[in-house]
């Protein structure tokens, strides 16, 4: 059932009439069950939100069968993309493909795992013989590998799976990627490829990939991972600051051949996060657009970084080692500014605190940790522009609560907008920022 906050949202959508559906689990499962009756789902659970106003509203889900759990998604489209994949579907060969199911008249379509038009591979992994006979031509090096289980982990439709292969003798991390992100992940492993895994980090190196496909299988890391539990444990006070140790030496490695973010790029991620945050919730748009467009210019106005940085770093990137501490996922790993990778971190672990996945000042004690670690690494003092990168952060992730399907998205997004404002302020340099009357009038929608 929509709550009130998501009808709104669902009124000012005008181009994608399939919206509404999509945020309601139940109706689906209702209309999916009319469409594929020999699934059988008897539950819909909603996994992955990706909304672009008047752009897409892509949503994935796990329906409960009597057979067992089973992978969905389901994508709103606009009118004239709409016209492009009901010709596909018509045109398809039905000995090939799948059909997906179509709801004309939401201009909806719906599609079973494996099926994924973003990701050749995946239908690649998720076949045992198709599987095998991948893995003995593109990781001969790993022969145990050809009989291996894929066990999904993660599965962003259209944009990225993570699956964990899995033999009596071998175990391997494969993902398949979209061909946008394919190129910078490729690029990113074969640099990592190159680096030495000093003490404490560990790192999971390229195993084989094929670009048409696009798929990269790496070596396993071993350990526990850095999730919720682990950090409310105040008795890994001492590996949290390993993980700032293994950071600092990560921000230490050759840079190779990575590709760069600019501060455009940074300042660019900080406005668009905002104005969708901004469009979820009107009451708060100047608010969001007024800090963000400061938290730009802060970061336009720093002088250019160019040091290797994991790019998405947060504790789901960590895994605690009996020998060391594993940084994993490089997707985003480029070359920048150290401080992105703590503000990034710090950023996520006060967004999960005020979600209540961490007890109330928990945060800034692991944030305190991890920095201690990172320092003691570096023998230097903490990178100065880190709080604003905190900030940056908690603004790129203002619109999480609404895709997580929070219950009270909009006070998470209000509160979110406040805790970035707090580091914002007590950053350590400040400049004067003067903003144009209408400036948040010609930000966009």
């Amino acid at each position: 059932m929509l709550s009130n906050h998501d009808r709104q949202v669902v009124a000012r959508e005008t181009d994608l009439p399939g919206m509404a559906l999509l945020l309601d689990s139940d109706r689906l499962r209702i209309a999916l069950g009319h469409a594929w009756p020999e699934d059988r789902l008897e539950g819909l659970v909603s996994t992955y939100l990706n909304y672009k106003p008047g752009v897409r509203c892509l949503a994935g889900y796990t329906g409960a069968t009597a057979t067992g759990p089973l992978l969905l998604h389901a994508k709103a489209f606009t009118s004239g993309e709409y016209t492009q994949i009901r010709r596909a579907a018509d045109a398809r060969d039905e000995t090939t493909a799948s059909a997906p199911c179509l709801l004309d008249d939401l201009r909806i379509g719906v599609w079973r795992f494996p099926e994924d038009r973003r990701l050749a591979g995946l239908s690649v992994l998720a076949s045992p013989e198709r599987r095998a006979h991948w893995l003995r031509k593109r990781v001969p090096d790993e022969l145990a590998l050809s009989g291996s289980r894929l066990e999904t982990l993660r599965y962003k439709p259209e944009r990225r799976y993570v699956g964990k292969l899995t033999s009596d003798h071998a175990e391997a991390l494969a993902k398949v990627y979209d061909p946008w992100d394919f190129e910078n992940a490729w690029r990113a492993a074969k640099a990592v490829q190159t680096w030495t895994a000093r003490d404490p980090l560990q790192l999971s190196h390229p195993l084989g990939r094929s670009k048409g496909r696009g798929i990269i299988v790496s070596r396993w890391l071993e350990g526990q991972p850095l999730d919720a539990e682990a950090l409310g444990a105040e008795s890994q006070t001492h590996r949290l600051r390993e993980v700032g140790a293994a950071l600092a030496e990560f921000h230490g490695q050759a840079p190779g051949t990575l590709a760069r973010v600019s501060r455009e790029d940074e300042a660019l991620a900080v406005l668009a996060a905002a104005n969708s945050a901004a469009w979820l919730c009107p009451d708060l748009a100047h608010a969001l657009r007024r800090l963000a467009l400061q938290v730009a210019a802060e970061l336009l106005a720093e002088p250019t970084e160019l040091r290797p940085i994991h790019g998405d770093f947060s504790a789901d990137q960590v895994v605690l080692g009996v020998n060391g501490i594993g940084i994993i996922d490089y997707d985003q790993t480029r070359l920048g500014d150290p401080a992105a990778d703590l503000g990034s971190f710090i950023a996520r672990l006060e967004w999960n605190e005020a979600c209540g996945s961490l007890p109330a000042g928990r945060a800034q004690q692991i944030a305190e940790s991890l920095i201690e670690g990172y320092c003691g690494q570096t023998r230097s003092s903490q990178p100065s522009q880190t709080n604003v990168y905190v900030a940056a952060g908690l603004l790129r992730l203002a619109p999480q609560s609404f895709r997580s399907r929070l219950a009270d998205w909009p006070t998470h997004i209000g509160n979110t907008l406040e805790q970035a404002g707090r580091f914002f302020r007590v950053r350590s340099r400040c400049r004067p920022v003067t903003l144009p009357g209408e400036a948040c009038g010609n930000f966009g929608t």
